[in-house]
């Protein structure tokens, strides 16, 4: 098997939707550290997308390489039965 130390090994589905979504918390994490960092100082709605567009670019970079570690298990799913009444 393959090096694992830096692979993120998930067990499903929801596992890997979860981290494969969870560009937006690095976005608004960075968003607002950068909100705290500039408070009142003014930014216009340029200013404020340019850096905007640079934190998700950020983000998405980071995000991709949080991905890039993920190695999925392959087992057998088995899904819920809906219960006759």
């Amino acid at each position: 098997m393959a090096n694992n130390k830096n692979k993120i090994i998930v067990k499903d589905q929801w596992d890997e939707r979860y981290l494969r979504e969870s560009l937006w918390m690095p976005f608004g994490s960075l968003m607002n550290s950068y909100a705290q960092a500039n408070q009142q100082k003014g930014l216009n709605l340029e200013e404020f997308e340019k850096v905007a567009r640079k934190a998700f670019e950020l983000a998405s970079e980071f995000t991709e390489e949080a991905f890039k570690k993920i190695e999925r298990e392959e087992e057998d799913l088995e899904l819920p039965v809906k219960k006759q009444k």
